[in-house]
């Protein structure tokens, strides 16, 4: 049985939740919504899990942060709520060494992209001519563009924000690389790539991209299995793209990636290679 904990809106879980059901696995699911919310009871002296007052002992569990509960709620609320429910579902699974679950050894560990970057670069890939700044930097070798060091906001050229000396916190300054951009899957031992087509400079802000199959540079493959050997994962997604020679160049690691859309072109076989590293 997999214990399956989120929010209720996340479309990732949704697919998964589908998938299971198709296959015909057993799962309990520990989803959240602000409308119902699962009873959650762990008592630490007996080391028993309740759910729904009934004891379950899952042979695996996925969770997943729910950064779509703030579409619904006020946004300290939604944060709060969210971080309370995966630290408790995750604190627990971590705990329990039966429990199968991905990145089991990396949950003390930030995902820090400026560390990703230079470790990349030391394991043998190819990463983009980058600097940290709070100025902003321009270059005559061609456009460049800027997003934050942790995520939070969208990438942008740097030609526009040309009326500002300087930025509020520091971001990544570099060359703008070409498309289409790379998206690979690593779910337990097993690699999957695709190739991201998109007009937009950040495809997140219209959700106008086209996904398709890839197959996979050896070199790819190879430096993206190095480089999660070392961050000690077994469930990742890292984007790459290519320069003007067209060498693809890392752009960073995800440890919770969206994968629904992505599981679609596939056929299912990303919720198929989840489920079973999780009931193996």
């Amino acid at each position: 049985m997999i214990l399956i904990a989120g929010g209720h809106a996340d479309p990732n879980l949704t697919v998964l939740v589908r998938r299971l059901v198709q296959r015909g696995v057993k799962f309990c699911d520990a989803r959240a919504s602000p409308a119902s919310k699962p009873d959650v009871t762990i008592d630490l002296l007996s080391r028993h899990f309740y759910l729904n007052d009934v004891a379950i002992a899952p042979a695996g569990c996925f969770i997943r942060h729910d950064v779509f509960l703030q579409n619904a709620v006020d946004p300290l609320e939604a944060e709060t709520t969210a971080l309370n429910w995966y630290q408790t579902i995750r604190g627990w699974t971590v705990s329990q060494p039966g429990i199968r679950l991905f990145n089991r050894h990396s949950n003390l560990r930030e995902n820090s992209k400026i560390q990703n970057l230079l470790l990349a670069s030391d394991l043998g890939l190819s990463v983009p001519p980058t600097v940290v700044s709070t100025q902003l930097l321009h270059s005559e070798k061609g456009p460049m563009i800027r997003k934050p060091v942790a995520g939070g906001d969208y990438t942008v050229l740097l030609e526009r924000e040309m009326e500002k000396n300087k930025a509020s916190f520091p971001y990544f300054l570099q060359p703008r690389l070409n498309r289409p951009e790379l998206r690979v899957y690593l779910i337990g031992p097993q690699l999957t790539g695709f190739w991201l087509e998109a007009a937009d400079l950040d495809y997140r802000r219209t959700h106008d991209v086209t996904i398709k199959q890839a197959e996979l540079p050896a070199e790819i493959g190879e430096g993206m299995l190095r480089l999660c050997e070392r961050l000690d994962l077994d469930f990742a997604a890292a984007d790459f793209m290519p320069d003007k020679d067209g060498i693809l160049r890392f752009l960073e690691i995800n440890t919770q990636p969206m994968f629904a859309a992505f599981d679609q072109v596939a056929d299912g076989r990303l919720c198929d290679a989840i489920i079973n590293y999780l009931t193996e």
